[in-house]
């Protein structure tokens, strides 16, 4: 700004010292030059320039001034029509001094003018404010959307909820000589489906490592073990040391006892404190305080707090630690690690399942799914990866291999299939089909009645089809796509219908066509069409390009629904020219084959008369007529 200060003094000095009489041509060219240099030295502040601005619950008319001293930019604008003295705060470094002006005034709605060296400020529209702030909203959203499902995926699950602790507890199972040590099985994230392995474990030897991962149960022969024991209640009992093994163990309603090495049986119920090694039934309900290795059963109720080598079976409810067998019951089966089977009338919950999962109507698996989940309601599984879900209404998971479900299927990560009326994916690597298929990215492909995807790399087959960006192929009636796709509006005539209008959906090397055109004869018949058809583009350069495209169009002759067969079948060359950058005029030949079965009492004869003229005209034995010519058309393309 101090250098077009002193240019227009040096220009104003030229003007004083030079009189009108000996001004010659030179002297004028050069003031000419000088005040051009000024505007456009003046149109905006400069790109060159960095700036770092930092104002805090400061006014308007603070920051404009604070910046007029600082960048020497002189602001203009009427006190009366800017909000100056609201509080704002406004943060920009390292941009250009015009780009920080840019996004001052776009936040605060105000749109400027450059006259001379002045900018001209004054309020924005409603409009402009109202866009501005849904952009923010939507820029916040979709900041937050990002960060909370990238956090999802990092933790694995779907809720902080841990079955060990908050139902069976979190009990220190070490007593003396009796310290249990297991090697889990190995959890690592599995890479595909394989019935026979996953990450090198192997279902059949699960069980059977080298490394034992549960306590044999000789180890507790050891231990002072009684013969048998009798009780009433637990202070009605025949044997005073609980803290015992039992190898027989009767209890007529409830007992306490240290641990069993055999059978125990209970009326009421069974609570022992330590082990159980072989048969516990319980009228109502068992407890152990330690391991189960044998088998649990009871009318309501069955609780180990360690692990279960064996069976729990219950009329309501199995609750287990670890489990590397079987949980059974009418109601409900919780376990905190199930390495086998899980069967319910309602519900089961299990934190990781390698096996398999059963519920008349609901499965839930907060951790890894190595193996199935089936439900007459829905399946969740969240966090690892779920190899196969089943149900009878929907399947949810964060990473899923395959699903089906009747209703619906969702998932963050899909390296299968998702079989269901909807289907909602984030990321698909395989199949998808339904009646609606949803997601962001696609690797494979979609069937189904509408398909979408964000970003799809493969087939969508389906009656709509809406991608943002494709490389591969939309099929289907309607294909819709955003940002490489091939979408326009036609207006244009024919020689067998005077004027048409046609809509092309898909991308440039395949895309499908709707149109329908009309006329009226001179005998005042009324005439009109509804087609289908194909296409591809073939660019000649930026400005022509050719089409070729494939149609066929049911013809309805001096009525609403012309009901015998009357179909135009076409196939177009046209020249596409463009005019401006979305419109375009284009024109070719047409080749027609008309198939009517229409026939005329008046004259006696088979076919339509929308034709000019015919180049071949015969009718079969069955009185259906084919006529072909070659036409024209021309129109415009937006």
């Amino acid at each position: 700004m101090r250098n077009i200060s002193l240019l227009v003094k040096d220009v104003n000095k030229i003007l004083r010292e030079t009189s009108i009489h000996m001004i010659n041509k030179k002297n004028i060219v050069t003031v000419v030059l000088l005040l051009s240099f000024l505007g456009l030295y003046a149109q905006k502040p400069s790109d060159a320039q960095r700036v770092n601005v930092h104002f805090s619950k400061v006014s308007l008319k603070e920051i404009l001034a604070q910046i007029s001293a600082d960048y020497q930019v002189h602001f203009s604008y009427g006190n009366d029509h800017l909000a100056l003295n609201e509080k704002i705060s406004f943060h920009s470094e390292g941009k250009s001094l015009e780009k920080t002006l840019e996004q001052l005034f776009e936040d605060n709605n105000i749109i400027y003018r450059t006259i001379g060296s002045q900018l001209v400020l004054k309020p924005g529209s409603n409009k402009n404010k109202k866009r501005n702030e849904r952009k923010k909203r939507k820029k916040r959203r979709e900041a937050i959307r990002e960060e909370r499902d990238k956090e999802t995926l990092e933790r694995g699950t779907l809720f902080d909820f841990d079955i060990h602790s908050e139902i069976i507890g979190n009990k220190d199972l070490s007593l003396e000589e009796e310290e249990l040590r297991r090697s889990p099985i190995p959890t690592d994230p599995i890479q595909a489906i394989n019935t026979e392995e996953i990450n090198g474990v192997y279902y059949r030897d699960t069980l059977q490592k080298e490394e034992p991962n549960h306590v044999d149960p000789g180890k507790y022969r050891n231990t002072k073990t009684s013969f048998g024991q009798f009780s009433v209640l637990p202070f009605l009992s025949s044997n005073r040391h609980r803290s015992r093994f039992n190898v027989f163990s009767f209890n007529l309603i409830w007992g306490i006892n240290g641990g069993v090495n055999g059978f125990e049986f209970g009326l009421v119920g069974n609570s022992i404190k330590r082990h159980v090694h072989g048969l516990q039934i319980g009228g109502f309900f068992n407890n152990a305080e330690g391991h189960l290795y044998g088998a649990q059963a009871s009318a309501i109720l069955n609780v180990v707090k360690g692990d279960i080598v064996g069976l729990q079976f219950a009329g309501l409810w199995n609750l287990g630690g670890n489990i590397y067998g079987s949980q059974v019951s009418i109601l409900g089966n919780i376990a905190r690690d199930l390495y086998g089977m899980q069967f319910g009338g309602l519900s089961n919950i299990a934190t990781d399942v390698y096996g398999f999962q059963v519920s008349g109507l609901f499965n839930f698996a907060n951790g890894k799914l190595y193996g199935s989940q089936i439900a007459g309601f829905g399946n969740i599984a969240w966090g690892g990866k779920s190899a196969v879900q089943f149900a009878g209404l929907f399947n949810i998971s964060a990473k899923a291999q395959f699903q089906i479900g009747g209703f619906f299927n969702s998932a963050q990560s899909v390296d299968g299939a998702q079989l269901g009326g909807l289907n909602i994916g984030k990321n698909v690597k395989g199949v998808q089909m339904g009646v609606i298929n949803t997601t962001k990215e696609l690797e494979g492909f979609q069937i189904g009645l509408i398909n979408h995807a964000k970003k799809a790399q493969g087939l969508m087959l389906g009656l709509i089809n809406i991608a943002d960006s494709i490389k591969g192929a939309p099929i289907g009636l309607i294909n819709i796509v955003n940002k490489n796709g091939y979408n326009r509006i036609e207006v244009f005539g024919t020689d067998a219908m005077y004027v048409n209008l046609g809509a092309k959906f898909g991308f440039e090397r395949y895309y499908h066509i709707l149109q329908i055109g009309w006329r009226v004869s001179a005998d005042n018949v009324f005439t009109w069409t509804a087609g289908v058809g194909v296409g591809t583009k073939l660019n000649l350069n930026k400005t022509l390009h050719l089409n070729f495209e494939l149609l066929t169009s049911h013809v309805n002759e001096n009525d609403l629904w012309t009901k015998e067969l009357n179909l135009l079948n076409q196939f177009k060359t046209t020249l596409d020219v463009r005019v401006r950058d979305r419109v375009s005029f284009f024109v070719g030949p047409v080749f027609n084959a008309l198939v009517s079965g229409l026939y005329n009492e008046e004259t006696q004869r088979y076919g339509s008369n929308i034709m000019p003229y015919t180049l071949f005209d015969q009718t079969n034995q069955k009185g259906t007529n084919l006529k072909l010519w070659i036409g024209l058309t021309a129109g415009l393309r937006f």
